[in-house]
This record gives structure tokens, C-alpha cells and sequence, in this order.
């Protein structure tokens, strides 16, 4: 079966069928009842997307609360909360469910999946009510995303553009069909366009500020009201969100109000989201969002708390007035990047060295490090994709992740790497010390985790010196390729295609750790045979893709192009008064990063809280 009629199976087969039109909140009704809103089947498209509960179908009203420790230029949770593409994963754990319909209804390939045809819900509205249509989706990706002059941080160019620059032409079918065609093989971007934020901004409402459509106008005020924070107009930030912005207090609150044009319904009918009100209020830092939530003054954290709020949550957990539950997210640990471009001669061959990086791994005592400072709830791993990712592979993956520190010390005497004057620190055969400079910034977790690991490997010879930095500066010196070492998230590892700029080289001064790869190739064949797989497995379909992602994979595992400490059980906390709260997900970048897996929208009040 080829795969035009693959992907139109497929789609027909989840494509969700509402039998009836159910209930509506009814702050909505009163406004119905008022001539101030048409009713709910005008409001609704012709076949709404069901999200099916968690748990149970919700009941109306009430406001969830969260506590941020302050807001991001991109805040988050107004931009972030549906994630409005075509397509979208299977929540909570999207490696595990296929693709699955959102604002497209269906869609098609064809053949050679340059050409991909979609058909989108009829009758979706914006949240002012004018309609969603083709135009809109026209307008955002040609007149915004592929305008240098409009500045956007809302969501990543990765998600659009493929290893070559695969940006479509877009023809328009009619207001609810469009086609893109593409100038190579694109089947990955089922997958980009289940991540982005959005796939459409509302032409009527932008257009206004557009220098394209308003001479008057300049980019300066479009990439202003471009802002996710803020109300742009009266009724709020024109959006297909769940809910709308109406209040902006920096350094404050942020509030939400249900959209009242909202196109997806629960199982039986009943338009979403249950909650009436969104809020999101400034806690100061992240212990405040961590005691907050222990208190009920806020209903739910995933982002701001982890490790360090643990104890306190298990030793309270329980007592009079402390009314939540603790989950747990599978989410990427500590990272330790090797420059293979450093501008110091001797790093960049102690980095270039294989038997350097499988002995540096080895030293690591990664079951310590879990216990101490992770509750037990960290696996050790190699240089490996995620366990819970369609490209792991089970017997390359956890290669040079066993604290074995005799034999990290084999693999350097048999490489002459030995120290030569007596001073407890190793050299490589051309003299080079392994000696290097670990650039880090002030983390919770990662700080003591970085100075266990700096004792244990100067028991196999190796000096490592930790350089804190503030974290703006240390990112700067990592994109840039200036560093020795460098601390990060292992992130961008369940979908390695959907970020692979950040392990190939697909453009001058990436990845941030090979800097020089695109213009001078790898430093090793095996780093080029890795570059090799993933941009193939970048243009083709995407089973034949998760196969050579393996290939590259199992590469990436045996030549340790760098450290991934290990795999963690991220806490995350709810209030109890929460229905259709999961206890688990995959916390990634590639899926959405930590909001998506939440699905407020079904979230509903069991029982009124009770705040401090």
C-alpha cells in the first residue's frame, strides 16, 4: 500500500465522530440567553475534535490556578496550553500512539511525500467569531513565518524547515482545503506540525498592523502586538486557545477567560475546556511555586519544581490542609557536551579522543548521583536517544554507563594515555594533560551532580575545573562554540529528527558542539557516518527514518560523542481537587516540551479549593 493511502487510512480510522451536540458552562448559556452569544451549535464546527477524559467527563466552572516563578517573553502557558497544528501526538506519552487529527480533519500524502493535502475542520471559529480558514493558515506561514522582517519566539523554525530548507509552496484549494508542496521528501512533517504552537494566526486581526496590508504600519508595531502577553484588543488576544487573555499585570498575574468559540468537546458532546478561568500568578521564584502548591495556593506545577521540592512534598504529603498528589515525568538529565572544535588545541584533542570520552563516562558513578540527589529515581544511560523513543536501541543504548572506574583506567593505559610526571593527572601520547575547563551555570540539580562527578574522575587521572557562569552568558558561549565542556539538558532526544540541528551539521556553526562541521566535516568517520543516517533518515518516510535513526543511534552510543548522565523521574504535583490530572508523561522538547501531556482543557474542579 503506498503511502498516500497509508496516511489516509490512517486518518479515517481516529478520525473522532461526535453523534450529538452536549452541554456548554453556563456562564456561556447566560450569555446565549442574553442575545450577547449565538448558540452552541452555531458556535461549534461541523464535527468538533473530541478530546476523550482522562478519567471521567467533567462538570463546569470554578478557575485553575498555577504559580510561575516569572513570566518567559513566550509565556508559556497562553502559547503553549493546546498547541494548535495540523496534527497532534498521543498524549501522555506520544511515542507510544500515532499522529492524530487536530485542526486538519484528514490529509493526505502522495507517493513520494513531496505533496501533502489537507483538509481542515469546517466551521472552526476564532475567539472573536469570525471564521477559521485556509487564508489564515496562508497568511501566518507566508506572511510571518517566512518574513525575516517579523520577529516571533513563540515556536521553533526546526518545527518548519527540514536538514535542507524544505519550506513549502502553499496553494490554496478552497477556504477549508490547502496543499503544500515541498521540494523534497517531507513525510517527517506529520511530526513538525504535531509540535508547533501554531499553525495559523487570524489574518483579520493581524493584517490591521501588517506593513504588507497596512502601509501605515511598521514591523516594529506588528512584532509588538505579535506579543503572546497582553490583551491587543477589546475581548482580549484573538486566538483558537481554550482561553483567552484579558489581563496582564507584569510582574503580577496573568488571566484567562474560556473562549466561548472553543472547537473541541469532551465524549459526550460537551464543548471544552470545564474551567471558566485561567490564572496564572507571579510566585517570586522557584521554592515560592514549590511551597504554593503544597499549601493549595496553586493547583498544579510541572516546570518550576523537581528534586529540590521532593522531601518536603513526601514529609507533608498527607497532613491536615495538604490536599495534592505527586507525578512523575519522564524527562532527559544532565548533559555534558565535548567541543570538537575548541579553539584550544589541547581540549579539542582530548575531546577528539574516543578512548578520553568512554573512560570520562565510565568514572561516572551515576548510581551515586541517583541516590543522593535523586531519590533513587534517575536510570543511568549512555550517549543514547530516550528509552521511551521509537529510535532507542536497547542493547547500544546504556554502552559506557556502569561505574567501572578499573576499567576507564585499562582504556587509557592501553591508549598510552598515562601520566607521565607523576602529578596524578594523565596525558595524552602528544603530551595534552586531561585537563579541561567545565563551563556550568547555578542549577538545583545539576551543581552538586557536576562536583560528585569532578571527584570521581580524578580517581582515573582526569582534572576537570567547573567554571559557573550566569546562565545567559554560559548559552551564549555555547552557541557560539566557545567552551571546553558544557552543561546542558540532554534534550531533543525522543525525536532527534525534529531538532536536528542540534546533532548535525545543517548549517554553518551547527551543532553547537561541532561548530566547524558543516564547512570542514566531522572529526572522525563515525561522526560522519552518524551525520550521514540522520540526514537521510531526515528525507524519507518515517518508518524507514526510525530505522536508520537507530543505525545512528547505536553510532552515537559507541563513540560517546558525549555524556548523558542519566534518565530522570521528574516529580511534578497536583491538587487533589483536580479531575483528569495524569500522574505520568513524557516531558520533551520534540513532543511540546511539559505543558501538552496536561490537556487542561479537560482538566475540571472536583470541589471548590480551599486557599491559603
Amino acid at each position: 500500500m503506498n503511502a498516500k493511502k497509508v496516511t489516509s487510512l490512517l486518518a479515517s480510522l481516529i478520525l473522532p465522530v461526535v453523534c450529538a451536540i452536549g452541554g456548554e458552562s453556563p456562564m456561556l448559556k447566560k450569555m446565549v440567553d442574553e442575545g450577547k452569544l449565538p448558540p452552541l451549535e452555531e458556535r461549534l464546527p461541523e464535527n468538533p475534535l473530541v478530546e476523550n477524559p482522562v478519567s471521567e467527563v467533567g462538570k463546569y466552572g470554578g478557575k485553575l490556578v498555577l504559580g510561575t516563578a516569572f513570566f518567559l517573553d513566550d509565556e508559556r502557558l497562553p502559547s503553549r496550553v493546546d498547541r494548535n497544528g495540523f496534527f497532534q501526538f498521543s498524549y501522555p506519552f506520544p511515542a507510544q500512539g500515532p499522529i492524530k487529527p487536530n485542526l486538519a480533519e484528514s490529509w493526505e500524502w502522495n507517493d513520494d511525500g513531496t505533496k501533502l493535502t489537507i483538509n481542515l475542520r469546517k466551521g472552526i471559529k476564532w475567539s472573536d467569531g469570525e471564521p477559521f480558514t485556509t487564508e489564515d493558515v496562508i497568511f501566518f506561514m507566508e506572511d510571518i513565518v517566512n518574513d525575516e522582517k517579523v520577529a516571533y519566539i513563540w515556536f521553533y523554525e526546526s518545527n518548519f524547515y527540514d536538514a535542507e530548507g524544505n519550506f513549502p509552496k502553499i496553494k490554496k484549494i478552497d477556504d477549508n482545503t490547502i496543499e503544500f508542496e515541498y521540494d523534497a521528501t517531507a513525510f517527517l512533517f506529520e511530526k513538525k506540525y504535531a509540535n508547533v504552537v501554531w499553525q495559523a494566526l487570524p489574518k483579520h486581526h493581524f493584517k490591521t498592523w501588517h506593513p504588507k496590508y497596512n502601509k501605515t504600519s511598521s514591523y516594529e508595531t506588528l512584532n509588538e502586538k505579535l506579543k503572546i502577553l497582553g490583551a491587543d484588543s477589546e475581548g482580549g488576544r484573538v486566538t483558537l486557545n481554550a482561553w483567552v487573555v484579558d489581563e496582564y499585570v507584569p510582574d503580577g498575574k496573568l488571566h484567562m477567560t474560556r473562549n466561548p468559540y472553543y472547537w473541541k468537546v469532551d465524549s459526550k458532546g460537551n464543548q471544552l475546556p470545564y474551567f471558566d478561568e485561567f490564572e496564572i500568578i507571579i510566585a517570586g521564584d522557584r521554592p515560592a511555586v514549590g511551597l504554593g502548591n503544597m499549601t493549595g495556593e496553586f493547583d498544579h506545577d510541572h516546570m518550576w519544581t523537581g528534586f529540590p521540592h521532593y522531601s518536603m512534598w513526601l514529609e507533608e504529603q498527607g497532613k491536615p490542609q495538604r490536599d495534592y498528589s505527586i507525578g512523575f515525568s519522564n524527562a532527559p538529565g544532565m548533559k555534558i557536551n565535548f567541543n570538537f572544535d575548541s579553539e584550544n588545541e589541547a581540549a579539542r584533542k582530548i575531546n577528539r579522543s574516543i578512548d578520553f570520552r568512554r573512560a570520562i563516562s565510565l568514572a561516572i558513578d551515576r548510581q551515586a548521583i541517583s541516590r543522593t540527589l535523586a531519590f533513587d529515581l534517575m536510570t543511568p544511560i549512555g550517549a543514547a536517544w530516550a528509552p521511551d523513543s521509537p529510535y532507542f536501541d536497547d542493547e547500544s543504548g546504556y554502552l559506557y554507563s556502569e561505574y567501572d572506574p578499573e576499567k576507564a583506567k585499562k582504556i587509557l593505559d592501553d591508549a598510552n594515555i598515562i601520566d607521565r610526571d607523576n602529578d596524578g593527572i594523565r596525558e595524552l601520547p602528544s603530551g595534552e594533560k586531561l585537563e579541561l575547563i567545565w563551563d556550568m551555570y547555578a542549577h538545583d540539580l545539576y551543581t552538586p551532580m557536576s562536583e560528585m562527578i569532578v571527584e570521581t574522575v580524578k580517581g582515573i587521572g582526569v582534572n576537570l575545573i567547573l567554571n559557573e557562569k550566569h546562565q545567559t552568558l554560559h548559552n551564549k558561549n555555547f552557541t557560539s562554540g566557545n567552551f571546553e565542556l558544557s552543561t546542558h539538558d540532554f534534550e531533543s532526544y525522543n525525536e532527534p529528527l525534529l531538532m536536528i540541528d542540534k546533532w548535525i551539521p545543517t548549517k554553518p556553526g551547527s551543532p553547537n558542539f561541532h561548530v566547524k562541521a558543516y564547512e570542514n566535516g566531522g572529526f572522525s568517520k563515525a561522526y560522519n557516518e552518524f551525520t550521514r543516517l540522520l540526514k537521510q533518515a531526515n528525507t524519507t518516510s518515517i518508518e524507514e527514518g526510525i530505522a536508520l535513526g537507530r543505525e545512528a543511534g547505536k553510532i552515537m552510543a559507541e563513540n560517546v560523542f558525549m555524556i548523558h548522565v542519566g534518565v530522570r523521574k521528574r516529580p511534578f504535583i497536583n491538587s487533589n481537587r483536580l479531575g483528569n490530572m495524569v500522574l505520568e508523561s513524557t516531558r520533551v522538547q520534540e513532543y511540546g516540551n511539559f505543558d501538552p501531556p496536561f490537556r487542561y482543557m479537560q482538566v475540571y474542579e472536583k470541589y471548590p479549593p480551599n486557599r491559603p
